[in-house]
């Protein structure tokens, strides 16, 4: 089973506010001012300083039954007068042990994201993939050697980067992987569909199929170029059929995603 962590960071509130909001609207929520890395059984409100009058709001690890918590806690938020920025993100955190395999299955995952990443770009705004520095997008000679590191049983990122799109540092930080590559959102049907969409491609990587060979999808040349942080909403509906037709993804959940990707890329 899949567990997941959701990161929401927000402006227009303050961590100690959005904590007590959050306790009066019935979210268990905890104020954290010191080690803000540390795992708590509830949610809990963080400072960021990469925030202007913001807080970040980390959840506890979620079942999927609990996902839907984050309809409740984005409403509280927005309702309490948060707001997104282009400078904030949403982060998910996909819990290490679902992989049946680290050494296989994790750089399997790695390369069909990588090896995907044009098709999933068009589900996140323009400013999550124009070099952003938060998220940087790797090439296909680093996500190779990402891959082969972690298959040679070494757990992390290469270089510690745990700036990028896929963060592996968070496997030796807290035992899981970060998908760093969504904008920030109040919007909890949004927060879960992106969810859910990771867990397939999870999903994916555990059944050892390799996106990177589907003619159709891929952007992995043979004896091509690599191309680097492309955006191509042709194939955002290929790649979510592809994962509805294996059966790792809700078909509604994919008929959901296509219509986000062509209201973001009009």
């Amino acid at each position: 089973m899949t567990t997941f962590g959701m990161e929401f960071e927000v402006e227009g509130i303050r961590p100690r506010i959005a904590s007590n909001l959050l306790n009066e609207g019935g979210i268990a929520c905890d104020y954290i001012d010191s080690d803000i890395h540390e795992t708590h059984d509830c949610w809990k409100a963080v400072h960021d300083g990469s925030l202007n009058n913001g807080a970040e709001i980390v959840s506890p690890i979620l079942s999927p039954s609990r996902l839907n918590e984050a309809h409740k806690v984005a409403r509280i938020l927005k309702d309490a007068g948060a707001r997104t920025s282009t400078t904030a993100g949403f982060h998910i955190h996909l819990g290490a042990r679902a992989f049946d395999n680290v050494t296989e299955s994790l750089p399997r995952f790695v390369l069909n994201y990588y090896g995907v990443h044009h098709a999933i770009a068009p589900l996140v705004a323009p400013s999550r993939t124009n070099g952003n520095r938060y998220c940087r997008i790797l090439g296909r000679d680093e996500a190779e050697r990402q891959a082969e590191y972690i298959a040679n049983g070494n757990l992390g990122a290469v270089n510690g980067d745990r700036y990028t799109s896929l963060n592996l540092d968070a496997l030796e930080r807290h035992g899981t992987v970060e998908v760093r590559l969504h904008q920030s959102t109040l919007n909890g049907v949004k927060a879960i569909a992106w969810a859910k969409l990771m867990d397939a491609l999870l999903k994916t990587a555990n059944r050892g199929i390799d996106l990177t060979m589907d003619e159709a999808l891929s952007a992995w040349k043979p004896f091509g170029e690599w191309r680097r942080a492309p955006r191509s909403l042709e194939h955002t509906p290929i790649l979510l059929d592809t994962l509805v037709n294996i059966g790792t993804l809700e078909s509604s959940i994919a008929d959901w995603l296509k219509v986000r990707a062509k209201v973001l890329n009009k």
